[in-house]
């Protein structure tokens, strides 16, 4: 089969007519019947919306600190909840009867609050080393949140701009992993600043099964959504050749005419990849033989020279 398409390749370059360098866009002629050897077919691309986005990077956060607070805190709540019944039942039977004397009552209350200390300097701690959405959680939906870090489930990451840009009121984070991205959801602002970047970062919280990708450590790129929308079109994955370090697309200008056309900064998407511009609504790019299309050409272009 491969060698088929290489044969049917070699002898299309015969028929191609190739109009520009091969780093540069270029155009070529295919008749019919080579276009039908090589595999040929195209698909009209149509409209597409989505939300702005401003580029930024995430760092992966290690998730064993806000598992162990998470463990400490409920330790000391339940110690808490113990030590204050106590102090409560040596209060009621030192007033009734005098069975529980004053000094083992007061050593109860003193108990009782230093418990309920700890508990506060606990509940703090989730603050300044996590951020107020963190420690805005209820007990139950933070449990969740460890349980999924646990679990390879849920990824925390540090997502930092330039000074700042686009992170007040941002509610959507999408973090590349692999040839696609994920949407996190953010809880709220860092407590730990990206010095290098002057940016005082946001906590995305990322789920589903991407997340156990997210290694410790990890630094992504990502893209903070923003409330103006963007306009374009979505490629299809088999579309886009990668050559010379960049994204080509070939594109249908004729009945035997097509144009290796340059695409920049395309996003990944679930169904393909966003593009705002070099492509618009009802251009007909190849979406099956690609490859072959670009072999012939290049069989060409080396035959010319």
């Amino acid at each position: 089969m491969i060698r088929s398409l290489l044969l049917t390749a070699a002898a299309a370059a015969a028929c191609l007519a190739v109009t520009a360098a091969p780093s540069q866009a270029a155009t070529v002629q295919l008749n019919a019947v080579m276009q039908r050897g090589l595999g040929i077919a195209s698909q009209r691309l149509t409209l597409a919306h989505r939300a702005g986005e401003l580029d930024a990077f995430a760092k992966v956060l290690d998730p064993e600190p806000l598992v162990q607070l998470d463990s400490d805190l409920a330790t000391a709540e339940a110690a808490a909840v113990a030590s204050r019944a106590e102090a409560e039942r040596s209060r009621t039977l030192h007033a009734a009867d005098g069975s529980v004397a004053a000094k083992d009552m007061e050593a109860a209350v003193a108990q009782a609050q230093s418990d309920a200390l700890k508990v506060t300097i606990l509940r703090r701690r989730l603050g300044l080393e996590w951020g107020p959405g963190v420690a805005g959680m209820s007990a139950a939906a933070r449990g969740r949140l460890v349980r999924g870090l646990a679990a390879g489930a849920i990824a925390l990451v540090h997502v930092d701009t330039h000074n700042n840009e686009g992170q007040p009121g941002a509610r959507f984070v999408k973090v590349d992993v692999g040839d696609g991205s994920v949407r996190g959801t953010v809880l709220g602002p860092a407590r730990a600043a990206e010095p290098r970047l002057q940016s005082s970062g946001l906590i995305v919280e990322v789920t589903g099964p991407s997340a156990i990708l997210l290694s410790v450590g990890l630094t992504q790129s990502a893209h903070i959504e923003t409330k103006s929308p963007q306009t374009g079109v979505v490629v299809p994955r088999a579309a886009i050749i990668r050559f010379q370090g960049s994204d080509w697309v070939y594109v249908r200008s004729g009945s035997g005419a097509f144009e290796r056309r340059l695409i920049a900064s395309p996003i990944p998407e679930e169904d393909g990849f966003f593009v705002a511009q070099g492509l618009t609504e009802g251009d007909e790019v190849v979406t099956q033989g690609a490859a072959s299309l670009f072999t012939a050409e290049q069989n060409a272009t080396g035959a010319a020279h």
